[in-house]
C-alpha cells in the first residue's frame, strides 16, 4: 500500500501535470484575452457600426412576417402574458441580464480547470461564433420586437424602471440592432455542447438540455429576440462546434500517425 507520501508526491505531480496541460502563461494570457473580448471589446467593436434604424425594423418586419408564414411566431403571446406575471418578470428579465454571462464565464472556467484538453477547440468555436455574429450584425442590422408595433412591452426597462422604447425613436447604439443570430442563444448553446462533452452525469446532462430552453423563452418573452434568432444562433454554434471538432480530431490523428 502507498504511504502518505507518496500519495502527495503523486497528487503534486498531477498537478503539475494540469497546469502543463492549461498552456502555462501563454494559455492563461490567450484565455483572458478571450474573456476580454467576450465581456467588453465585442460590443465596442460592434458599436463602431453606423446606426441604422429603418434598415433594422424593415429587417425585423420581414423575420416577423416569415415567422408567421411558417406559423412559428410565439414572441408576442410570450411577451403579453409574462407582462402579467411581476415575480416572474423580474426574474427572467434577471435571467436575460446576468445568467447566460455567469454560465458562460463557469463553463469557461471549468474547462479549463477540468479538461484542458477540451478548451482549445472549444474557444476557437466561441470566437468563430462571435466573429460571425459580428459579420452578420454589420450587414445585416435586426431590430429587436420591442422596436416594432404590435403592442410589445419592453419588460428590461420596466422592470428596471428606466425609459421605455417609443415607436419611431432611434437607438442610441448599433449594437441596440442585433437580434439576429442571438448570442444569448448561442453562448447558451456553446455552454450546452461543452457540458456534455465534459461529463457523463445524466442530470448534468439533463440541464445542459434545458438551459437553452429556458434562454429561449427568456430573450422572447422580453421581446428581445424573435424564434429566427434563437433558431439561427444555436444552429451557428453546433455547426462551428462540429467543424472544429472535426479538424481538431484529424489534426489529432495526423499528428499521432
Amino acid at each position: 500500500m502507498a504511504g502518505t507520501g507518496e500519495l502527495r508526491t503523486g497528487a503534486r505531480r498531477a498537478l503539475r501535470t494540469r497546469r502543463l496541460d492549461r498552456g502555462g502563461r501563454a494559455g492563461f494570457v490567450i484565455n483572458l484575452l478571450v474573456l476580454v473580448w467576450l465581456i467588453w471589446l465585442f460590443d465596442a467593436i460592434n458599436n463602431l457600426a453606423p446606426v441604422r434604424q429603418g434598415l433594422a425594423e424593415r429587417n425585423g418586419r420581414r423575420i416577423l412576417d416569415l415567422e408567421h408564414m411558417l406559423h412559428l411566431a410565439p414572441e408576442h403571446a410570450l411577451n403579453a402574458w409574462l407582462a402579467t406575471h411581476g415575480a416572474l418578470r423580474a426574474a427572467v428579465v434577471f435571467w436575460y441580464f446576468v445568467v447566460h454571462i455567469a454560465v458562460t464565464l463557469a463553463v469557461f472556467g471549468w474547462l479549463w480547470w477540468r479538461r484542458p484538453d477540451l478548451l482549445g477547440s472549444m474557444r476557437v468555436t466561441l470566437v468563430i461564433v462571435n466573429v460571425i455574429a459580428l459579420a452578420v450584425f454589420w450587414s445585416f442590422p435586426v431590430a429587436p420586437p420591442r422596436m416594432l408595433p404590435g403592442g410589445y412591452f419592453d419588460l428590461v426597462a420596466i422592470v428596471h424602471h428606466q425609459p421605455v422604447w417609443r415607436l419611431g425613436a432611434t437607438a442610441l447604439y448599433s449594437n441596440q440592432l442585433c437580434s439576429l443570430p442571438s448570442l444569448h442563444i448561442a453562448w447558451a448553446t456553446w455552454s450546452s455542447i461543452a457540458v456534455w462533452r465534459m461529463s457523463a452525469r445524466r442530470w448534468l446532462r439533463a440541464l445542459a438540455l434545458i438551459y437553452p430552453l429556458i434562454t429561449t423563452f427568456a430573450v422572447m418573452a422580453t421581446a428581445n429576440h424573435y424564434f429566427a434568432d434563437a433558431v439561427t444562433g444555436a444552429a451557428l454554434t453546433a455547426i462551428v462546434a462540429f467543424a472544429v471538432s472535426r479538424i481538431s480530431a484529424r489534426s489529432g490523428s495526423r499528428a499521432s500517425a
